[in-house]
């Protein structure tokens, strides 16, 4: 082989390994804060489009693990969420110890809410589920908790 074909070589065998892990897409995120705090995390479970996953089992089995981001809150404090444009354009519900926090699927990829004042954050916090997807069919499920202040 001739020194001038190697660099073309070793070029091209790098573009094809750059190529090959390229084509592992991360799950989409979504960012939560409230007061001073802001975390971000990936989806725990994702579907492409056209499929659709169990919600409460991938959930739980996130729960079972403890490694749940957590955001300080105080009653009468704004929470904000932000999800992905993907997570956007399939619609997605926050919910609160699996009670929903909006009548149908959010669109937008911004939510906020006011936490109520008359709701105590028990010593083990809350958990809040983001849910992608619409029509029985859930895409993606993001898991946060939401605790007293220390």
């Amino acid at each position: 082989m001739t020194r001038a074909r190697l660099p073309i070589i070793l070029i091209g065998t790098t573009l094809i390994a750059l190529g090959l892990t390229a084509c592992e897409k991360p799950n989409p995120g979504a960012s939560v804060f409230s007061g001073t705090t802001s975390k971000f995390s990936r989806a725990v479970c994702w579907a492409d489009e056209g499929q659709s996953i169990d919600a409460a089992a991938c959930a739980k089995d996130l729960l079972a693990k403890d490694s749940v981001p957590t955001i300080p809150v105080v009653p009468g404090q704004v929470v904000g969420i932000s999800v992905d444009p993907v997570v956007a354009d399939a619609g997605w519900t926050p919910r609160i110890n699996d009670q929903p926090l909006t009548q149908r699927p959010i669109t937008s990829t911004y939510f906020r809410f006011t936490f109520p004042e008359f709701q105590d954050v028990p010593a083990d916090g809350l958990s809040m589920q983001l849910v992608a997807g619409a029509d029985q069919a859930t895409r993606g499920v993001w898991v946060f908790k939401l605790s007293p202040p220390a």
